[in-house]
């Protein structure tokens, strides 16, 4: 029996909702329309001024008292110290700031731990070595009169250990910044950006599948696979009739043998299925290897060692700038012990979160309500595959330790790469930023070995691509390894790629402008997710 079309033109609700969470993942209509995060608009900053009267005084008509709000508390940003418009450093300090661990403009000293001793006294035994005030910019150091990043604090304290964070303190709290840190990413706001994105229908819904295509993105009638709760386009998939028996896409079975069973095991770089059976024939067995941390091939396992050593490493460029490739870790990960760089990557992603949400309107998926550039910063995990984005990177530049610019690439195996976003502050637009960070990211890319990387554009900045930056439409070998790969697009959007390993990474046709969109526009050009998109056909009726 032939295997039956599931139609899902109409949009059915979904919810995203904690692992840990208490109720039943649901929420009434009227709070989803009351969510900000429900619609395109950027939710309003929280005010730094609170208005207290008393009912006497709103009965006689006298105006509000206002008095200044204490300091927020952790994970609750403000912008206090900054005007409307203002260009405010994309900083660790600054970020502590803003959540208020830490004050603009108070004590901090840079301290080394004498030798000898046990545990219990070290608190006695530090020995400051330098003392500054706290800036956004980074630290004010008192015997010079100038503002330092922390790591040139630390030298200028000389010291050599490389662990600023760890050994600069607070003096109000005693605390230090590594802890500081700490404390902000384990608080509720920015648990919330990372937890799993569990995606729970309404009660009455015929089933869990997904409502949108796992290739394209968009609604309509969708074969569903058996295994997971995916579903694709026959046309995405190449298919002109409706397949016999049950239908089972590329996530749910061994990449090697297009098997199902469960003994299947996943990827630890492009998260698809295998055997370990399977993977004999293509591979040398290392038996110390962990299962957790296998990959599906030698050709995984190599990009997943390269890209893994990249992570947290500061690289120098001209200029004074640099750029790091980063990944949220927990301090749990065997493959990153060194809790300093586990922190200040897991602090550097929030930040690139804030500058990709400056740069980008807010893209809500409609189906889901998940917040789509949020989910891909934090590389937020799902049990729908098409907005399942564990495994993505983010690569940022800085200059003096400020975010400039932010890009999120996906690497799927050494087929193809994705880089669905890439975006720079508005005070170094016009000025190549994009560029330089593009032409690392290839040679990265480059060096890993992936062949194409792939991007998806709306239809008015193709030209800019393909003209500026050596993009070329989708191939059909391209295509063909597109749909065995779960990559982000969005409706209406046109893919576009690029053959990385034929192009030279520093070459002309690898610059990005930075200038793209208009000059007044204060964000780049979002697709909105919320909108119900037509074909070219029905709007052509539409308008007769």
């Amino acid at each position: 029996m032939a295997y039956k079309l599931r139609t899902r033109t109409q949009k059915r609700p979904y919810v995203s909702c904690d692992d840990d969470d208490d109720d039943d993942g649901y929420e009434s209509d009227s709070r989803r329309r009351m969510d900000p995060e429900f619609t395109r608009n950027v939710k309003p900053r929280r005010s730094n001024t609170l208005i207290t009267e008393s009912a006497e005084q709103r009965r006689a008509g006298r105006p509000p008292r206002r008095t200044r709000k204490s300091t927020p508390s952790a994970g609750e940003a403000s912008i206090s110290g900054s005007k409307p418009g203002e260009y405010v450093a994309r900083t660790i300090m600054s970020w502590l700031i803003d959540h208020g661990i830490i004050i603009e403009n108070e004590k901090i000293y840079y301290v080394a731990d004498r030798e000898g001793g046990s545990d219990d006294h070290k608190q006695n035994k530090r020995e400051v070595l330098m003392k500054g005030r706290s800036r956004r910019e980074g630290v004010w150091c008192e015997c010079c009169n100038e503002v330092m990043t922390v790591w040139d604090f630390e030298t200028h304290a000389g010291s050599v250990l490389q662990r600023p964070y760890e050994h600069i303190y607070v003096a109000r709290s005693n605390s230090s910044l590594l802890q500081c840190q700490v404390e902000v990413w384990q608080s509720n706001v920015e648990v919330e950006r990372r937890t799993f994105n569990e995606i729970v229908p309404r009660d009455g819904a015929s089933d869990k599948h997904d409502d949108a295509c796992l290739i394209c993105a968009d609604g309509g009638d969708l074969i569903c696979c058996e295994k997971c709760w995916s579903t694709s386009h026959l046309k995405c998939l190449g298919l002109e009739s409706i397949p016999q028996g049950d239908w089972i896409c590329p996530y749910s079975v061994c990449r090697h043998c297009n098997k199902n069973d469960k003994d299947l095991q996943t990827c630890v770089q492009c998260y698809k299925k295998y055997h370990f059976q399977c993977i004999l024939n293509y591979k040398e067995w290392d038996l110390n290897t962990s299962g957790e941390t296998l990959a599906c091939d030698s050709r995984c396992g190599e990009v997943h060692e390269k890209l893994q050593s990249l992570v947290g490493v500061k690289h120098e460029l001209e200029g004074g700038f640099c750029w790091t490739l980063l990944q949220r870790m927990e301090p749990d990960n065997l493959d990153f012990r060194d809790r300093h760089l586990i922190t200040e990557c897991n602090s550097k992603i929030a930040l690139a979160w804030e500058v990709l949400d400056e740069c980008f309107t807010t893209i809500i998926d409609r189906h889901t309500q998940i917040n789509v550039v949020q989910s891909v910063a934090y590389s937020r995990g799902s049990n729908l595959n098409r907005i399942n984005f564990r495994g993505f990177y983010t690569a940022i530049l800085e200059k003096n330790d400020d975010i400039i610019s932010a890009a999120t690439i996906r690497v799927h195996g050494t087929d193809l790469a994705e880089m669905p976003f890439i975006g720079t502050r508005h005070l170094y637009r016009k000025k190549w930023m994009s560029r330089m960070l593009l032409v690392t990211l290839e040679s990265i890319l480059t060096v890993v070995g992936v062949e194409h990387l792939i991007i998806p554009s709306v239809q008015e900045l193709t030209e800019m691509w393909e003209r500026k930056c050596g993009f070329s439409p989708i191939g059909d070998a391209v295509s063909q390894k597109i749909i065995n790969r779960s990559t982000l697009t969005f409706p209406s959007a046109v893919r576009l790629q690029k053959a990385l390993l034929s192009t030279p990474a520093g070459s002309p046709s690898a610059v990005m402008n930075a200038d793209v969109g208009s000059e007044n526009c204060a964000k780049l050009a979002g697709l909105d997710l919320n909108q119900e998109y037509t074909e070219s056909g029905d709007e052509e009726a539409e308008n007769k």
